[in-house]
């Protein structure tokens, strides 16, 4: 375990002896410490404090002298416990009496000594002697360990040799530099790693030089592997007659330098050499690295100056100050706009230092060379995001809050200010909940804790201004980490308007109901009434009025149809799913009286749309140009009637016929760059009525209900889609459908 007694001192002379008595004399501890000028005796009465100090470490105690008889703790007790934790720290038991069984279980449980105590000059110096010679010897042994582990790990290969040159001894280092286990070693004579042509003048003159008292110098040795290699060793010789060996390899500087300019090649940032003591400092050494990152090949830049890298928009202090460094000979690093050899610029690192020989003089100037372009690159981007974005706080239409996990409000844009009717100072401090009446903090504080950094979250609130009144918003709040702190920012929309329409939309539903309701049962009721006496009323008398009344009737039943088509849609919410126009475009003319009129369909689109809604659309557009596509006059109609759930509702004997007066009209349902369109080669629409026939009950058939195109223009008003009429590739109407 280390502690304070693990301190090296100096073994070339004697050490003072720190000394640790713990027990109640005072006066006996003094007059120890008169015994020896070495001595330095702290006293401690408590034994827990003593080892408490012996663990501290507040003193490299060399030996403790401890009193049997002690309070607390006995003195056996102390020993067990130094025992445990410093099991080679001296210890010396003191009692007061004689007494062979104390003194027997004293040295079983690991004291170094035990002494009686008495008040005889004599018996003090044999203490302070034996003192001595217990610390000394634990600091010998200290110094035994010490030095074997550092033989053990040292990188220099360390071998005993005896009288005769033999190795008693091999480190661990001495095994890899010869090339063979330590047990190989030991027992083979120090010739035996000399070459054979270099035996009998090496061993002569090396070993009568080292027997002497120390030889050191250079040769050649041969591994257990037969490698020859070039060794800087020394041979000291002992007092018993053995010789220390120590070697290490020999590198030629050749190699030294090759090793460096590998590793300056190898390195992964660009590295090059210069020499001040040359004209206009010139390169002298690039490495790969540096080629790569300027686009030129050593031969074109060794031997010139730096500065071919710097272009216009290089900026000169940082030149200057790079200059400064090197006329000064001092280390300096600075950042510069270079140019590759095609032209392109790059942020570079330079970091420039001088090196100087044994003799202080500057052999080189190192220059070290970064590409740091993506960095810089992100730091402009950030400056300017960062201005972006701070206009964007200030001036931003919505009401910005920054605020701490706790509510704590940071920071307000001036638009909250002025929404509120505080001043940023007012606003600055106060929570969350002082200005949302319907925020709770303990439920505020969990929700916060549960999102997910970086990502924002929409959800309703509101805020009450300084006057008491509350409006409601709608907020997007995310977390960022805002130089290493967790803040939140909301973004605050006031949605008043927004919630007024949903309370008019509400209410206009619930109209809607309502005469979906009078539509449904109140009007049709008697009109089905109305047809069924109707048929009795033709079974008893042939009347030419009975045919204009059915076509009145069905007239009424085609109204009463779109109306609740119109308010069907109006209070439906949309189930919206990807739909191939190509299939229900068919599907859809299956459900339509088309008589001779033809489909073409061009599109593979795929739409994202409500597949009821978009069929009833289709079948409008179909009916329409199939019933007035080939009539006389340039005109629309909304005629085309619901064939949806409720099912198809096919056209009258003579609208058929209209629809195929002229050898039936042909219909195309085709795609353009951001939509769709369903055209005919009928007449057309009239220019002067294309921005009416959308319109709710415009009808120029004397037979239409004028809410056929109406719900075309509905359902893709429910879907987002803008719809326009044009006039057609062969003349007839267009029906453009733009979908993105």
């Amino acid at each position: 375990m280390d502690s304070s007694r693990d301190v090296p001192r100096s073994l070339s002379k004697p050490a003072s002896i720190a000394v640790l008595y713990v027990g109640g004399g005072c006066d006996f501890a003094a007059r120890l410490e008169r015994e020896r000028e070495r001595f330095t005796v702290h006293t401690e009465s408590d034994p827990r404090a003593a080892l408490d100090r012996i663990r501290g470490g507040d003193a490299a105690f060399d030996c403790v002298v401890c009193d049997y008889d002690l309070p607390a703790l006995g003195g056996l007790d102390v020993l067990d416990r130094v025992r445990a934790e410093f099991p080679e720290l001296p210890f010396i038991l003191v009692t007061e009496q004689s007494d062979d069984e104390v003194a027997n279980e004293a040295i079983s449980a690991g004291a170094t000594d035990h002494f009686r105590k008495r008040d005889d000059a004599a018996r003090h110096q044999l203490l302070a002697a034996r003192i001595a010679n217990a610390a000394e010897r634990a600091r010998t042994s200290r110094a035994l360990e010490w030095g074997l582990t550092a033989v053990e790990t040292a990188r220099d290969a360390v071998c005993i040799l005896d009288e005769d040159g033999t190795v008693e001894y091999a480190n661990a280092a001495s095994a890899t530099l010869l090339g063979s286990d330590r047990e190989g070693l030991v027992g083979r004579r120090w010739e035996s790693f000399v070459p054979d042509d270099e035996l009998q003048p090496t061993c002569d003159a090396i070993l009568s030089e080292a027997r002497e008292g120390r030889w050191s110098g250079r040769s050649s040795l041969v591994r257990g592997d037969g490698d020859r290699i070039e060794v800087e060793h020394t041979l000291t010789s002992t007092s018993d007659g053995a010789l220390v060996w120590t070697a290490s390899r020999s590198d030629t500087l050749e190699e030294r330098l090759s090793r460096r300019v590998r590793a300056m090649d190898e390195a992964p940032i660009g590295i090059v050499l210069t020499d001040p003591n040359q004209t206009d400092n010139p390169l002298v050494y690039v490495n790969d690295e540096f080629t790569s990152l300027t686009g030129y090949s050593r031969d074109e830049v060794l031997g010139r100056n730096c500065r071919f890298l710097q272009g216009e928009a290089t900026d000169e202090d940082a030149v200057a100050e790079l200059r400064a460094a090197v006329d000064e000979r001092e280390a300096v690093t600075t950042e510069l706009l270079n140019y590759r050899k095609d032209g392109t610029e790059f942020w570079n690192r330079v970091r420039i230092a001088p090196l100087f020989d044994d003799d202080g003089v500057i052999d080189f100037f190192v220059g070290f060379q970064d590409d740091i372009t993506p960095r810089k690159t992100y730091e402009e981007l950030l400056r300017s995001n960062t201005a972006r974005l701070e206009a964007l706080f200030e001036h931003s239409p919505d009401l910005v809050v920054v605020h701490t996990d706790d509510g704590s409000i940071r920071d307000v844009n001036q638009r909250m200010c002025e929404e509120l009717g505080y001043s940023e100072a007012e606003l600055v401090g106060k929570t969350v909940w002082e200005l949302d009446p319907t925020s709770d903090p303990e439920r505020s504080r969990s929700f916060w804790a549960g999102l997910p950094p970086n990502e924002p979250t929409r959800f309703e609130g509101a805020l009450e201004r300084r006057d008491g009144t509350t409006f409601p918003t709608e907020v997007h709040l995310i977390e960022l980490n805002v130089d290493g702190e967790d803040l939140f920012v909301a973004m605050i929309r006031d949605i008043s308007e927004q919630k007024q329409r949903e309370a008019e939309l509400i209410e206009q539903n619930e109209r809607l109901d309502r005469f979906a309701s009078v539509v449904s049962h109140d009007l049709r009721n008697p009109l089905q009434v109305a047809m069924g006496r109707l048929e009795l009323l033709a079974d008893d008398c042939d009347s030419d009025h009975i045919d204009d009344i059915d076509r009145a009737l069905d007239r009424m039943d085609d109204l009463i149809s779109d109306l609740l088509v119109l308010a069907h849609d109006g209070n439906d919410a949309m189930d919206i799913q990807s739909v191939a126009l190509s299939d229900l475009a068919r599907t859809c003319w299956q459900n339509v009286m088309t008589g001779d009129a033809t489909l073409t369909v061009e599109t593979e689109l795929v739409l994202d749309a409500n597949p009821e809604q978009l069929q009833q659309l289709l079948e409008n557009l179909f009916r329409n140009a199939v019933e007035h596509g080939s009539t006389g006059s340039r005109t629309a109609s909304g005629d085309a009637v619901e064939h949806g759930s409720t099912g198809s509702r096919m056209p009258s004997d003579d609208a058929a016929e209209r629809g195929s007066g002229d050898g039936g009209v042909a219909v195309t349902v085709g795609e353009t760059d951001r939509g769709f369109y369903v055209e005919d080669d009928g007449v057309g629409i009239d220019p002067a009525d294309r921005d009416t026939v959308f319109e709710a009950g415009y009808t120029t058939s004397a037979q239409g209900t004028g809410f056929g195109l109406n719900i075309v223009s509905q359902v893709a008003a429910a879907h987002d889609w803008e719809v326009r009429v044009t006039e057609g590739t062969e003349g007839g109407a267009r029906f453009e459908f733009r979908v993105e």
